[in-house]
């Protein structure tokens, strides 16, 4: 679990996101201990979301807090996987292979709408998708071809920032099912690009707001895309 370190906000953020990358657990010393266990399950979560090139599986979280009051606690967090760790690493080497070729496919390609769209087709090129939820997420859809709406935004986004391309996660719903799809944008223009629908439409898409049919999500949470317009 490592030493004992003070952390908060930021810091604690980092630490829980490096304990991950390595399989480990993490103990630290808070000041004015305040956080629930639905906190650090929470984090856990997002930074599986934010990072699915570094966490293949989002872990089962115990926290242990001592001694039981007092301004200044020990906080030791546990991290428990369904796979082993040794399984684990391996996902995480090939995943980082993907994630590798995939920039060496897109750099230097120009504008970022160019390489959102050689993305898109990288992704496209590896499988025959199958639909559905895994709970090791991007090893599953790089590696096997199998994933849902989440993890093809979640890899995609991933994909785009190494490659400084803005690209955000849009949660939503289409047609009444819980989806997810991503925001591009290329001098301050957005851009909806839903992979799945790309891949049924077979092309790359992108579509404003108002093309955007069946489609909701929270509008104030996200830039407005506009009309999208084809860039040669």
């Amino acid at each position: 679990l490592g030493s004992v370190l003070c952390c908060r906000g930021k810091g604690l953020w980092n630490r829980v996101g490096k304990a991950l990358g390595i399989l480990g657990g993490l103990r630290y010393l808070a000041e004015g201990y305040a956080e629930r266990l639905a906190d650090f399950v929470q984090m856990v979560d997002d930074y599986a979301f934010q990072y699915p090139q570094m966490v293949m599986e989002a872990p089962k979280v115990s926290a242990n807090v001592y001694p039981e009051s007092g301004q200044q606690r020990v906080v030791e967090l546990k991290f428990t996987y369904n796979n082993s760790r040794d399984a684990l690493r391996n996902m995480q080497s090939q995943v980082s292979s993907v994630f590798s070729a995939a920039e060496l496919y897109a750099i230097s390609k120009g504008p970022s709408l160019k390489k959102a769209e050689l993305f898109y087709t990288f992704l496209m090129e590896r499988y025959d998708y199958q639909l559905a939820t895994s709970m090791t997420p991007a090893y599953s859809l790089l590696c096997h071809g199998v994933g849902d709406s989440k993890t093809f935004a979640m890899v995609y986004s991933t994909m785009c920032r190494r490659a400084d391309v803005e690209c955000r996660i849009v949660s939503g719903t289409k047609n009444g099912e819980a989806w997810y799809w991503n925001l591009i944008c290329e001098d301050g223009v957005y851009y909806h690009v839903d992979l799945l629908e790309s891949r049924a439409a077979g092309e790359f898409t992108k579509l404003s707001d108002e093309e955007m049919t069946g489609y909701v999500w929270d509008y104030s949470a996200y830039p407005a895309a506009a009309a999208a317009e084809i860039t040669e």
